[in-house]
């Protein structure tokens, strides 16, 4: 009976044990996912913004362009720390601009850095290139 009572307890205390360890790591403060738009690019001719700014893996980025006189715009992402491959972009035009979502993969770089590359088509047929690097981020 005593062995029993003791194998009992010893039970109760491991299952406390875990149940207080589950808490505590489970009871990790809510963090800030979506960060305010990034400005990547604020010049005369335009502004280039990525919304979420802190750019979390694995949901949905939006790349905001404003811009007059734009007739096309065309790119895509590449990865910088590691190779991703590349991740094309597909704008449209809105009533601010133009825009493009898309999603980053995770990799094993909690800071990832990515090469964004556009190309502008103006109305009077003039083009510009715009190279800009930004990192992402875990969840």
């Amino acid at each position: 009976m005593t062995t029993f009572l003791l194998n009992n307890g010893f039970m109760r205390l491991i299952y406390l044990i875990y149940l207080l360890l589950f808490t505590v790591i489970g009871c990790k403060p809510q963090q800030n996912m979506h960060s305010p738009a990034l400005v990547l690019v604020n010049d005369t001719e335009l502004v280039l913004q990525l919304d979420p700014g802190n750019a979390p893996v694995e949901t949905p980025l939006l790349l905001k362009l404003s811009v007059v006189d734009v007739e096309k715009v065309t790119g895509e992402l590449t990865g910088v720390s590691m190779y991703m491959g590349r991740v094309p972009l597909t704008f449209s035009k809105t009533n601010e601009g133009w825009q493009a979502e898309f999603l980053l993969g995770a990799c094993s770089d909690p800071k990832m850095v990515w090469q964004l590359s556009l190309e502008l088509s103006y109305a009077d047929e003039k083009k510009r290139s715009i190279k800009q690097q930004f990192q992402s981020s875990w969840r």
